[in-house]
């Protein structure tokens, strides 16, 4: 499947990027006229009530008038309801006289969208039979996800760990920790005496890409190996570092990390491949551990 089909008439852009001072001739589209969607499907990570988000169509061939063109919901393949999930700016759009491009606008409603239960919806170009492109269709699902803003102050505080690491080491399912914001990078977080006391670990939260929120760290020292396995190895530090192959995320709404991580001694050799879940609870419910334990 092409999922961007923009590429497919990059030719269009180039005929129209001509260069009076220079000799290079450059290829040109001589194809018939056809409209489409820029891309079969979009995701949209919706925060709020008010964001507008574009859905690009695109024109083979320029025109020396504007012209109008229409779009609808395909209400049999959509689960997103139209005023409750999200909004429409309008059914008809228009491509400018010499342009190739133009937008359906869409508003999400996140009040109404369920953390990690997207929607979606089908929407469809209403436009002359000739204008249709057969390889592509008139077609375009748009998944609206939900998500929330970015608050860093939102993993600070008291944290439970569950991790591979304590079961299979530290003869326990999880441990409570604190975390607190890192002085000098606004997006890491300081997990304090992560695994053992007196190491702390720092881990930087991505907040480039909203709908892929991912963990990112650089190795450092967990534990002395003297302390994780009774004898000392190497030189008697304990590392952990990003493993490949495995990506770490977090949830903002969920206040939640998860974190894959490698675990080994220089020049010694890898102990292994362990996951870590953190969990970021209330004082009330540390105080509850803190008394009743997990």
């Amino acid at each position: 499947m092409i999922s961007n089909r923009i590429t497919s008439i990059l030719a269009v852009a180039t005929a129209l990027l001509t260069c009076a001072a220079c000799q290079t001739k450059y290829p040109t589209y001589d194809g018939p006229d056809h409209i489409i969607f820029s891309q079969e499907s979009y995701d949209l990570g919706v925060i709020d009530n008010q964001e507008w988000f574009e859905i690009p169509v695109s024109a083979t061939r320029t025109a020396e008038g504007d012209r109008v063109l229409g779009v609808e919901i395909v209400d049999a393949q959509s689960s997103a309801v139209e005023g409750l999930h999200y909004e429409l700016e309008s059914n008809t759009l228009c491509i400018k006289a010499g342009e190739l491009t133009t937008s359906v606008r869409i508003c999400g409603k996140a009040d109404n969208i369920a953390v990690g239960e997207p929607l979606s919806l089908t929407l469809r170009l209403v436009i002359d039979e000739e204008l249709e492109w057969d390889i592509y269709g008139i077609d375009a699902e748009v998944h609206l996800h939900k998500c929330c803003p970015v608050n860093m102050d939102a993993f600070t505080g008291y944290c439970k760990i569950t991790s591979t690491w304590l079961m299979q080491y530290m003869n326990s399912d999880a441990r409570l920790v604190r975390t607190e914001r890192d002085a000098e990078d606004e997006n890491v977080i300081v997990v304090k005496d992560m695994f053992y006391d007196g190491y702390d670990v720092r881990i930087r939260f991505n907040t480039e890409e909203r709908l892929n929120p991912s963990l990112e760290y650089d190795a450092q020292v967990i534990s002395s190996t003297g302390e994780a396995f009774g004898t000392i190895y190497g030189n008697n530090k304990l590392m952990m570092a990003p493993p490949m192959g495995y990506d770490s995320y977090y949830g903002q709404c969920e206040r939640f990390a998860l974190q894959y991580a490698m675990m080994y001694v220089e020049e010694v050799g890898t102990v292994g491949v362990y996951v870590n879940i953190f969990e970021w609870i209330s004082d009330d419910e540390a105080e509850r551990i803190m008394r009743e334990g997990f």
